[in-house]
């Protein structure tokens, strides 16, 4: 059993490291010395955290909406959210503009 898990995670880390290969190739990042590889990777990581980071804090009810489509089979939008029990609470996915 133990030899399974160990092949199991010698195919992932594999895979992981060829994903990493494409990325660094798709990329051009390959021909980049190590010093710019660190920088492209850290303004990479950094402007896709504050897409995520904004996207979450300023637009939540288009963010669940958009998990909502992207895992239909996830109960995100429950029927224990607040939007649907209190009428009084802004979700922040209505159309009327909040501030008029």
């Amino acid at each position: 059993m133990f030899q399974k898990l160990a092949e199991d995670y010698e195919k992932l880390k594999r895979y992981v490291k060829w994903l990493y290969v494409l990325y660094e190739l798709n990329t051009q990042i390959a021909i980049c010395e190590p010093w710019e590889k660190v920088f492209c990777h850290v303004l990479l990581g950094s402007c896709l955290s504050l897409l995520l980071y904004a996207s979450y804090a300023f637009v939540p009810g288009y963010f669940l909406t958009l998990i909502k489509l992207l895992w239909p089979a996830s109960d995100v939008l429950s029927h224990a959210h607040p939007c649907n029990i209190n009428s009084d609470v802004v979700c922040g996915n209505e159309s009327d503009a909040f501030l008029t």
